[in-house]
């Protein structure tokens, strides 16, 4: 598999796992549900920083 392949695979899955707790935040009906989703916007920003530095050391 390519570099290129593994890094929009990643990008994509990124972004699925991002809209998921987006609709786990909103179909818990949480009292505070902004809370829930800045949570969410900082798990996809952690993860999208942690592959993008570990991105260059595959392969």
């Amino acid at each position: 598999m390519s570099k290129k392949s593994i890094e929009i695979l990643l990008a994509v899955g990124s972004v699925t796992l991002f809209a998921v707790m987006l609709i786990l935040v909103h179909s818990l009906g949480m009292a505070n549900e902004g809370y829930g989703y800045v949570v969410s916007l900082m798990i996809f920003i952690i993860v999208v920083s942690v592959v993008g530095l570990k991105l260059p050391s595959l392969e």
